[in-house]
């Protein structure tokens, strides 16, 4: 098992460890070949159904790109999908997602808190996904794992101003690979660029490439599947498959068989499997339109076929029923295509960039060009194509090297080797340890504008910023405890809080404020929603908010602090056992007494709170939580 110890084996398989997956953009149950269906949803679907043959229990978490589906999804016995609300429920490209991260953070976190925060780990898939795993690590202790899939400087030097990305990817990526507790490279190249262009540890670089399945590509006979996929039999077949973008280097392709007609004689077909629909529509892919009306220009149109999207159970008749497959991409972080396509039996010609260059020894087990490089691959089509021997040679080894290298199984092993011996030991589960600030939202932390749901109207009062991130660097939880009325008086739906939550931790993020979490209670006796019109203990001036995050996060409630402008919010906080601030800027007009409303201070701005809990001069003990239940 190259290392990894069968006893470890066993002990995956009977803890279950409950792994995230985070793939904000790439679902495992998109179909692949269009502008944002590729190889790391695969990757993604792959390695968690390994991992679960190894006895691990996996939530993969992207976003909620279609209304009709539902929230979770038991895809696999120990796979579950989650989607993420993060925006509107429809397609985006994934260069628009940065604004709406905030809010799939939140929605991830919610959906943790609400099993009991099970996750071991984390392992990230993308840069945006990372940036979840981050905070999750800063709020929950939960250690991550990341993998690029592709990395922004480098796109950006390759692609230049065709790259939409905003240039605060580069520092986003710089501050993930920081906090990372493992970043793994797909090959050699990746690990470099990580190394040059990052200057990442490299003592936390793994490099652990993607694979394939050999139960799903294996040689079919040629003949049964051109039959299988309605090819011609009697022509020669070059074969491009993979997403239709620019960047994937297809028209270099269709220069190349122009140059192989005319300067060598050869007469060949050029099939180009992908797009966004099953029947190629330039419309709808406008990159297809592209390389039409390229086809045209160089006079082979009628030598090139646009096949479109189709189902991963067809691909292998496709990779099987080519004379040759081709993959000239610009860069490649890794490129699953050509293991599929040495796995099916089809001698492989790829780009000398990145993941290509690793998987193909060129001249054994297959053959390497210059990206962009038309009259080169027109050379070699025309080795391969007119030398049977070559070809034979080359699909013979690379079947080998593909089998004893590239499966996902091995792949899977190496990840779970990896989250056992740097990750997994790094889990520290909160032990009652940490101290917090439990804040107000209406009024303490926001002016107070009734019933207000609308993120466009909230602001943060000018001091809070600075005074929470004084106390976070001061070693202080922030979280937020809030009586949400308005869900159960029907003013609005509970969801709608998720884009209140999303809009606060925006406005924090300027001054690095992290929101540990976010409680809210929906409840009113005085409701006129049925299911919300009820007595519960999280109202406050119950403690039920501030009881839940202690528990959920480790907090000492002794050494934590309600802050609150009214006297119900001190009510809570001292019924929960901690020492209590009240803002007392008028928000508060009865002054109601309490055996529990009396504050421990009493200060006019959050300025003053923050340097009254940093600064104290005299710090009372603070009660001791109440041994009965609290009777709502």
């Amino acid at each position: 098992m190259e290392g990894f110890a069968y006893q470890s084996l066993l002990a995956f398989m009977e803890l279950k460890y409950k792994i995230a997956l985070i793939s904000d953009h790439a679902s495992p149950l998109a179909i692949c070949g269009g502008v944002d269906a590729g190889g790391q949803n695969i990757a993604v679907a792959e390695l968690a159904q390994h991992l679960a043959d190894l006895g691990y229990s996996i939530d993969i978490f992207t976003r909620w790109a279609d209304e009709k589906l539902p929230q979770v999804i038991q895809w696999q016995p120990q796979i579950r999908v989650v989607h993420v609300k993060a925006g509107p429920k429809t397609f985006l490209p994934k260069e628009e997602f940065l604004p709406y991260m905030p809010e799939f953070t939140a929605d991830v976190l919610r959906f943790s808190k609400r099993e009991g925060h099970p996750y071991r780990l984390v392992h990230a898939h993308f840069f945006l996904s990372a940036m979840v795993a981050a905070d999750l690590k800063k709020m929950l202790g939960i250690p991550f794992v990341i993998t690029f899939h592709a990395l922004g400087k480098v796109r950006r030097l390759i692609q230049g101003d065709s790259d939409t990305f905003p240039a605060l990817r580069f520092d986003l990526e710089d501050r993930v690979i920081r906090e990372a507790d493992q970043v793994i490279a797909l090959c050699p190249q990746d690990r470099d660029d990580l190394l040059t262009l990052y200057n990442a540890d490299p003592n936390k670089l793994t490099i652990i490439p993607n694979g394939f399945n050999p139960g799903e590509f294996f040689i079919t006979d040629q003949k049964r599947a051109r039959a299988k996929v309605g090819l011609p039999a009697d022509e020669k077949i070059i074969l491009q498959l993979g997403r239709m973008v620019p960047r994937k280097g297809v028209a270099t392709v269709i220069e190349a068989l122009a140059r192989l007609k005319k300067q060598y004689g050869q007469q060949a077909r050029l099939v180009i499997v992908g797009g966004e629909s099953d029947v190629p529509d330039p419309v709808i892919t406008p990159e297809m339109g592209r390389l039409q009306q390229l086809a045209e220009t160089e006079g082979i149109a009628d030598s090139v076929t646009f096949v479109g999207r189709r189902d991963r159970a067809l691909l292998r008749y496709y990779y099987s029923a080519s004379d040759v497959f081709v993959t000239t991409p610009w860069y490649e972080p890794f490129g699953i295509t050509p293991l599929e396509a040495m796995a099916s039996g089809a001698p492989v010609i790829g780009a000398n960039v990145g993941g290509i260059k690793y998987t193909i020894t060129d001249g054994e087990t297959g053959l390497l060009v210059p990206p962009k490089d038309p009259e080169a691959l027109a050379e070699k089509l025309n080795e391969v194509l007119s030398d049977k021997m070559l070809g034979t040679s080359l699909k013979e080894k690379a079947l080998q090297n593909v089998h004893a290298h590239f499966t996902w199984e091995k792949v899977a092993r190496q990840t779970a080797q990896l989250y056992e011996q740097y990750a997994l030991p790094t889990f520290r589960p909160y032990r009652h340890s940490q101290k917090a600030i439990f804040l107000d939202k209406d009024g303490t932390l926001i002016p107070d504008i009734p019933y207000n749901i609308d993120p466009r109207k909230i602001r943060l009062y000018s001091d809070a910023g600075e005074a929470l991130a004084r106390l976070q660097r001061a070693g202080y939880q922030i979280f937020v405890v809030s009586n949400q009325s308005g869900v159960a008086k029907g003013f609005f739906q509970e969801e709608a809080l998720t884009g209140v939550e999303s809009r606060i931790r925006e406005l924090l993020l300027p001054w690095g404020v992290q929101l540990s979490g976010f409680y809210y209670c929906p409840h009113s006796p005085q409701g006129s929603v049925p299911s919300y019109a009820i007595d519960c203990t999280c109202r406050k001036p119950l403690p039920g908010m501030i009881l839940e995050a202690a528990q959920q996060h480790g907090i000492h409630l002794s050494e934590s602090w309600m802050v609150g402008d009214i006297l119900n919010d001190i009510e809570a906080g001292r019924r929960a056992g901690c020492r209590t601030v009240l803002l007392n800027n008028g928000n508060e007009t009865e002054w109601v007494p309490g055996e529990f409303r009396t504050p421990t201070h009493t200060v006019q701005s959050l300025k003053e709170m923050a340097d009254t809990i940093l600064n104290p001069v005299v710090i009372p003990v603070a009660p001791r939580p109440l041994q009965r239940p609290i009777q709502a």
